[in-house]
């Protein structure tokens, strides 16, 4: 049964690996110095330098031993050599959110399945995914190419014999005649080298010899389970496969067959693994799955942790993003849909507006019950006073009026605020042309003296993570009483910009507990968070 209490969430613990900050330490640094972690990029392929990007830091040793206390050697070397950076980073956020307070990791594990894990990916880890797609294509072309060897292929020798036919497809007639003869084409061109694929994929296709190792290398894979009583038989039984998979591939001569080639690391690296490898480390078995809303993850995890807890389903949950390390292809593609500036400057919010700067890590908060947590000692960091998500239903990537503003609204409604109570508004600015739209749709839910932030130009875009990253901030400067400087330079900003005295540059005193931000994810995706701070008495 949904439980119909009104119950109060709070934050208890966080964790950061961002670039410049490994930790919460140094990312408060980093803000309150205005500094940016933000470097061009040195890889030839982003043009050595007209790129910057924002690389996390962190270094999986600062946990190592952490995990071994809890889980012995083998298990923290397992989980260095088999996960990707994704994983990493997001153990490495919830071990510093766990150890943010006594007891913490102790209460977790009492609730057990009463605590929920929810860890996002922007983007999943390409990285990982990349590597896969690499060895398979290497091994894919090494495999065309000896099946569609003369010696390894007879349709093909009849061709080369005759100057007719076209070879049967295996698996079904082809009437398809062969491509280009490679060997017409300049030697060293590309030309020569497409053709070349395309060509030994074409002969590979129509290997009787090939067809033969297939139909054996099946019947390898039809041996049985000789011994069901126990694990023994079935572990047995891989074995003997292996073992004669080796030997047909040694009798044939030939490489290694492309369904081999993949390292299963591809699988422990899907997009729910960081939400269940938390699981496992901390050993819960409450509900862990991956939240995605491109760049409005952060708030979409928030949302399902503040919605469990106040159905009673879950006291606690661990909620957060995690995205891999700047990669080449997504820079390109966010350069070539205008989002991300080719000058190898660092672009701020609201000044030239020539586009945002990827970065990578993880943002994780473990937030909670607030009577549950500080009965059991736990001292809030802040309050979650709502959390809205909606959907722009217009347009892929520059945002709307209408669908921010409903989630605004009903946050604003879940909060019991207006306008007037709102102290700080942390916006989503990435620097482009829709930094400006974005104050507009804000303009009717701030006053006069509510302060602008937006950083973006300290750590960049980090897909998923850069809405934790800037509710961190802003959360630190409710409880302080200071908005964290942004270094946006108030004299360049831009002439359309409006409310330009309200932008924070430098560090700002803030009037009120009462902090807004807002998420626009790609796909019209909006979260809109309100979160109350907790200043010391």
């Amino acid at each position: 049964m949904v439980s119909s209490v009104a119950r109060r969430v709070g934050i208890y613990g966080w964790g950061i690996v961002a670039p410049g900050a490994r930790d919460i330490a140094s990312f408060q640094a980093l803000f309150s110095g205005a500094t940016t972690a933000l470097a061009p990029s040195g890889r030839l392929e982003l043009g050595s330098g007209l790129f910057a990007v924002g690389e996390p830091d962190f270094a999986f040793k600062d946990y190592a031993a952490w995990i071994k206390d809890r889980h012995g050697e083998p298990y923290a070397v397992r989980l260095d050599k088999k996960m990707g950076d994704n994983v990493k980073f997001a153990v490495g956020a919830t071990i510093q959110a766990v150890r943010a307070q006594p007891g913490m990791e102790a209460a977790i594990k009492e609730l057990d399945e009463g605590c929920h894990v929810y860890i996002g990916s922007g983007v999943g880890d390409l990285k990982v995914s990349y590597k896969a797609g690499r060895l398979l294509d290497r091994a894919t072309r090494v495999w065309n190419q000896f099946w569609a060897m003369p010696e390894h292929c007879t349709a093909l020798r009849h061709y080369l014999g005759t100057g007719q036919g076209t070879g049967t497809l295996l698996g079904g007639e082809s009437r398809e005649p062969p491509p280009p003869n490679p060997q017409s084409l300049p030697v060293d061109s590309e030309a020569r080298f497409d053709a070349l694929l395309m060509w030994n994929e074409y002969w590979a296709a129509r290997s009787a010899e090939l067809h033969a190792f297939c139909t054996r290398y099946a019947d390898i894979e039809k041996l049985a389970i000789q011994n069901t009583d126990d694990e023994s038989g079935h572990l047995a039984a891989i074995r003997a496969r292996a073992r004669a998979h080796r030997a047909l591939v040694e009798e044939a001569g030939c490489p290694p067959p492309p369904w081999v080639s993949v390292d299963a690391d591809l699988i422990w690296n899907i997009q729910n693994s960081p939400a269940a490898q938390i699981t496992m480390l901390l050993g819960i078995h409450g509900p862990a799955w991956a939240p995605v809303g491109a760049c409005s993850t952060f708030g979409v995890a928030l949302a399902c942790g503040k919605q469990a807890i106040e159905r009673g389903e879950a006291k606690m949950a661990i909620v957060g993003s995690t995205d891999p390390r700047p990669d080449s292809a997504l820079a390109a593609a966010f350069h070539g849909a205008r989002l991300m500036p080719g000058t190898g400057e660092v672009n701020y919010p609201f000044m030239a507006l020539r586009g945002t700067h990827m970065s990578g890590g993880s943002c994780v908060w473990v937030i909670g019950d607030a009577a549950y947590c500080e009965a059991k000692g736990m001292v809030p960091l802040a309050y979650l006073e709502a959390v809205a998500i909606s959907s722009d239903a217009e347009h892929i990537i520059t945002p709307s009026k209408s669908g921010p503003k409903r989630a605004m609204a009903r946050a604003f409604a879940e909060a019991h605020i207006t306008p007037k109570d709102v102290a700080v508004v942390d916006l989503h600015a990435t620097g482009t042309p829709g930094d400006l739209n974005e104050l507009m749709l804000v303009d009717e839910f701030i006053n006069d003296r509510t302060l602008i932030t937006a950083h973006k130009g300290q750590l960049g875009h980090g897909m998923a993570n850069s809405g934790g990253w800037e509710l961190t901030a802003l959360a630190m400067g409710l409880s302080s009483g200071i908005a964290l400087p942004t270094g946006i330079a108030g004299e360049h900003l831009h002439p359309r910009v409006t409310r330009p005295a309200q932008v924070v540059t430098s560090a700002r005193k803030i009037e009120g507990d009462i902090g807004v931000k807002i998420m626009l994810g790609i796909g019209g995706i909006t979260a809109c968070v309100v979160l109350r701070g907790c200043r010391p008495v």
